[in-house]
């Protein structure tokens, strides 16, 4: 059995146990190739309410929860998701420290990928997602990161003031459709935006896109794997001879 079918058997053994039991179930969380696997496979979910949650705002990892009608779903996903503040315990001696160095140091505790969700860095703090019974132990045994000694701390969802960083682009396109504007955005060919859709490894706004034509609505989120994310503002405008300008924000 390979890897997406895996993926298939514990979503739907996930999905089987949340009905036929009656009580809420989540998952590990799931990388966007496998959030495609769980989309494809939605409509034959039989739990009451299933959904992604990966903790905070536009998550690129995220668990899959499948509740019973009698659940509450800010309590299943706060329970089953904690956020960890990470702080330099000496602010003047602390290093500059990317989402690799944190990262790193998790899996030198031993601790599994599939149990921890986004890293968020900003310039003094860090705010890292994972799995409850995960965050309990990153609490307790992550003191430090590369040369820096650091406090960790659960901290709500609401407290995260980490936002995205985004580059504002106006590209100049053909048309609105995902070939044009992957193309337009990432500095490729057409036939190359094509190919990577054709390989499954465009995502919009969650869902895989198996359409080059398909055209993109305003505030959709595009992921390209191997190039990144953007999410699409629509058109501001057009030229002379027709061509559009259209609205871009890219995750720097």
């Amino acid at each position: 059995m390979d890897d997406r079918e895996l993926i298939k058997a514990m979503l739907t053994d996930a999905d089987k146990r949340a009905f036929e039991r009656n009580i809420p179930v989540s998952t590990a969380f799931l990388s966007m190739d496998e959030q495609n696997i769980y989309f494809g496979l939605s409509q034959m979910f039989k739990s009451g309410l299933h959904f992604l949650d990966g903790g905070h705002e536009d998550p690129d990892r995220a668990a899959a929860f499948f509740l019973p009608d009698y659940a509450d779903r800010g309590f299943e996903t706060a329970e089953a998701i904690k956020g960890v503040r990470v702080t330099p315990l000496n602010e003047r001696f602390a290093e500059e420290l990317s989402h690799r160095d944190y990262l790193g140091a998790l899996m030198n505790l031993g601790i599994e990928r599939d149990t921890i969700g986004d890293i968020l860095t900003g310039e003094k703090e860090c705010y890292i997602f994972a799995l409850s019974s995960i965050a309990e132990v990153i609490v307790n045994e992550l003191s430090r990161v590369r040369h820096t000694s650091v406090a960790c701390e659960i901290a709500d969802r609401e407290s995260v003031n980490i936002k995205p960083k985004f580059e504002e682009l106006s590209v100049n396109v053909a048309s609105e459709r995902v070939d044009a504007v992957i193309a337009a955005v990432y500095k490729i060919s057409r036939q190359r935006a094509a190919q990577l859709i054709d390989a499954d490894h465009v995502v919009i706004s969650g869902r895989q896109s198996v359409n080059s034509a398909k055209n993109l609505k305003e505030r959709d989120r595009v992921f390209v794997r191997g190039f990144g994310k953007f999410i699409y503002g629509g058109v501001n405008g057009s030229s002379r001879r027709g061509r559009l300008y259209v609205d871009i924000r890219k995750f720097a």
